[in-house]
């Protein structure tokens, strides 16, 4: 999920999906979050939907 130029099917010939994506958007929120040392991570289910979680290390602290 988390790799460039990577894209899924379509679920159907309604899928709203821009067909212009490059596929790189998750690859660049991955790699921004663990350049800081945090992780990106991803849970997903029918009736809840998908939620992206990132969390970044407490400095200082």
């Amino acid at each position: 999920m988390f790799q460039p130029l990577v894209q899924l099917n379509p679920d159907s010939a309604a899928d709203a999906r821009p067909k212009t994506s490059l596929g790189l958007g998750l690859f660049i929120a991955h790699e921004t979050t663990a350049a800081h040392g945090g992780q990106i991570t991803v849970t997903s289910d029918a009736a809840a939907g998908t939620v992206f979680s990132v969390s970044f290390p407490r400095l200082g602290a």
